[in-house]
């Protein structure tokens, strides 16, 4: 598995991630994800997109955009996460040569 340790957020929902590895790649959402799809309405609105960040085991996650119900039923917000597998198979090679904090 390669981690991503860095994401720049660019427009349009695309996401420039740096992985363990050293490589570079270019994750753009509206090629590799259906629209339609529940959750993706909402990370597709700008504001909630530029929210993105970095879990523990590299992925890439927006908190509370998503809902499960809990023990008893009821229905709470929880994170949408996107595998760095995924990201990484499903993104192009970036030539960008970006330095980040």
């Amino acid at each position: 598995m390669n981690k991503i340790i860095n994401i720049y957020i660019q427009e349009p929902f695309k996401i420039l991630c740096f992985f363990e590895n050293g490589e570079q790649k270019i994750l753009d959402l509206q090629q590799v994800l259906n629209p339609e799809q529940k959750y993706m309405k909402s990370i597709l609105n700008k504001k909630v997109f530029n929210q993105a960040k970095i879990g523990s085991f590299g992925e890439i996650y927006w908190e509370g955009v998503a809902q499960m119900k809990d023990l008893n039923g009821i229905t709470i917000p929880c994170n949408y996460d996107i595998s760095p597998d995924f990201a990484y198979l499903k993104s192009i090679s970036s030539k960008v040569n970006a330095q980040f904090d």
